[in-house]
Formats: structure tokens, C-alpha cells, sequence
């Protein structure tokens, strides 16, 4: 089922238009307040679009009640969070798109990224504050760091150049985003760093217990992407990544 609607407001045609994909299943406890943090932004040249995998919750329901701000709704049964996004880039119309979970936060700060947006082929990223601690994730990204860790994905924002020609892979379950990354950097995308706390973002959620499949592959991906010298290098930071994880959340790879 796929819906049309339009987010109110003045647009202003001098500045870029920006997609909020939100993916959700069965979000019925925390769905309200991230679409209430994406309605109340200061920034009104937005587009939200929301890929909903035919919840059983009531998550429909709410979605109804924010009918006029859903430019495009889609309530369907999906093959997990990554084929929803791929529904979300496929029917984005933004100059950028960001992705933002049902249990996460934007904050105002749409207008301050958008007026630092100036080149179309970037992937502009800022800073997240993390739900669990309160602490701020993010900073600027150097090749040695992605080996190690990902840029947060509702801190993300993709050009249409971008979103609008790769496809996230559903080969992973939870660590997709980062896959992707790692493919957008080793073919050259820039990357730009924008010093701005973009959502709130609930770091204990599903990619925080790991990818198994992922983990399977991760060095070639190092490999592939960033060269040898950075495969080694995660290859290094494997067991500490391991133990850090069980250490934190109990899981083990």
C-alpha cells in the first residue's frame, strides 16, 4: 500500500530539500516521538517517508493520525530494515537523505547542516548523542577509524547521487549501513564532517549486539575499500572489538 500526502510549511526552493526515511516494525512504544521530533523541525523544506513492514501493533494507526506530514507511506511486509530502506531511497525525491530509527530523535538542527551542504556529491555526517549514556558519538572520521567503527547513520546524510544509485545489501541484518560506507569511501565518495548534534540515537537497539554475517566478510570489505595495510589493522582490533562487545552487551561473534 503506498500513500501520498506532503509535508506543510513554506519551502524555500534556495535551499536543499532533505529526505527523513523512516523504517519501522511493530514501533508502537517509541514511533510518536520520533515522528513528533521530524514535524516540529524549525527546517521546513522536508520530506518524510515512512516504509512500514505491515505492523500488527497499532503502528498503523499512528502513522494515520500524522497523515498530513507523510509525504510518501508505504505499509507492506518486507524482507527486514534494510529492504525497507532501499523502498525509502527508491521513492526519496531530496537533494539529501537521512535515515532515522522509530526509537530515535531528531534534533533542530536540519537548518544548520542544510546551510553547510554545498557540494551535491558529498555524504555530509555530524554527531549523535547516545540515549544509553547521554554521551556524544561522532567527530571527524579518518580511514583508521571507520576499520574500528562506523559513522552513526541517523547523524548520515546522503546525496541523491548516492542514495539514488547504491542499494544496501541485504546479505547483513544489522550492519548493512556500515558495508555501505566502506563501498561509498573506497569508491571515492567524500565524506564531510559537520560539527553539529543531529538526533539522539538509541544505541541499544539491534545493531549494537553485532552482525554476524558481517563480521564474516568485514576484512575483505577493509581490504577492498580501504587497502591492505587497514585489513591488517582490523584484523588487529578484532579481539578487542569482540571483547568489548561481550563485555557490554553479552554477545559473543
Amino acid at each position: 500500500m503506498l500513500e501520498v500526502y506532503g509535508f506543510p510549511g513554506e519551502m524555500n526552493s534556495n535551499l536543499p530539500k532533505i529526505s527523513v526515511g523512516v523504517v519501522v516494525y511493530n514501533g508502537i512504544e517509541h514511533i510518536r516521538s520520533a515522528l513528533d521530533s521530524i514535524t516540529k523541525q524549525t527546517y521546513k523544506n522536508i520530506e518524510l517517508v515512512v516504509v512500514d513492514g505491515a505492523s500488527k501493533d497499532g503502528t498503523q494507526h499512528v502513522l494515520n493520525e500524522y497523515a498530513q506530514y507523510i509525504s510518501t507511506l508505504v505499509c507492506e511486509p518486507d524482507k527486514g530494515i534494510y529492504d525497507a530502506m532501499n523502498k525509502v531511497c527508491s521513492l526519496a525525491t531530496g537533494d539529501w537523505l537521512i535515515f532515522l530509527g522509530c526509537d530515535d530523535v531528531l534534533l533542530d538542527t536540519l537548518g544548520n547542516v542544510a546551510g553547510k551542504m554545498s557540494d551535491p556529491d558529498s555524504v555530509y555526517y555530524g554527531n549523535v548523542v547516545l540515549r544509553s549514556s547521554g554521551k556524544i558519538y561522532g567527530g571527524k572520521f579518518s580511514k583508521r577509524r571507520l576499520v574500528r567503527m562506523n559513522f552513526c547513520h541517523q547523524s548520515t546524510f546522503y546525496p541523491r547521487s548516492v542514495y539514488g544509485k547504491y542499494s544496501y545489501s541485504l546479505e547483513y541484518r544489522w550492519l548493512a549501513d556500515y558495508a555501505y560506507n566502506l563501498k561509498l569511501v573506497g569508491l571515492g565518495v567524500p565524506f564531510v564532517y559537520v560539527a553539529e548534534v543531529v538526533s539522539v540515537f538509541n544505541d541499544k537497539g539491534g545493531s549494537s549486539c553485532g552482525d554476524a554475517e558481517f563480521e564474516k566478510i568485514k576484512l575483505s570489505l577493509l581490504r577492498s575499500s580501504l587497502g591492505t595495510p587497514y585489513a591488517l589493522l582490523g584484523n588487529l582490533y578484532r579481539p578487542i572489538s569482540k571483547m568489548y562487545r561481550y563485555l557490554r552487551y553479552g554477545v559473543r561473534l
